[in-house]
């Protein structure tokens, strides 16, 4: 049986919609890691928390992100999850590649532990586990347009 057009555009865009949530999910999990370059006290570890928690929430706001002026590990990590809440509200198809605004300031803020390891520690633990992720939820994504389409 065929869908309505308008339905079937209601449910492509739920279908955007979902793969879009799964990519924030994995850019959460993506910025949680890196918090680990910061003492529990430091303010910006408060603010990328309340950050992630509202994106769990869906509950949060654009308002917060700021234009980041300096270098420093807090700002990469700050800038991570400034990128990550504008992926939540994108419109558009997400390709993997739309996390590497997340992933990079993540493991760029290892490099200013010691002489920069934790940077290259931080990028193979992506690697080893969230570009899976990534494939997992493109696999997702094609086998529901797949069933959308039957």
């Amino acid at each position: 049986m065929k869908t309505t057009p308008q339905l079937g555009a209601q449910s492509k865009q739920q279908l955007k919609d979902e793969h879009r949530d799964r990519m924030v999910r994995i850019g959460i999990e993506a910025v949680e890691h890196s918090l680990r370059f910061l003492p529990e006290a430091n303010p910006t570890r408060k603010v990328v928390e309340e950050r992630l928690a509202g994106l769990r929430d869906r509950n949060f706001d654009l308002a917060s992100i700021q234009s980041e002026t300096t270098y420093t590990q807090e700002s990469c990590i700050r800038r991570a999850s400034g990128e990550l809440l504008k992926l939540a509200v994108s419109e558009k198809w997400l390709s993997g590649n739309s996390l590497v605004a997340v992933f990079t300031p993540c493991w760029d803020a290892g490099s200013f532990v010691g002489r920069g390891d934790e940077a290259q520690k931080e990028m193979k633990w992506q690697n080893e586990n969230l570009y899976r992720q990534i494939e997992t939820a493109f696999e997702k994504l094609r086998a529901a347009e797949k069933k959308l389409a039957a």
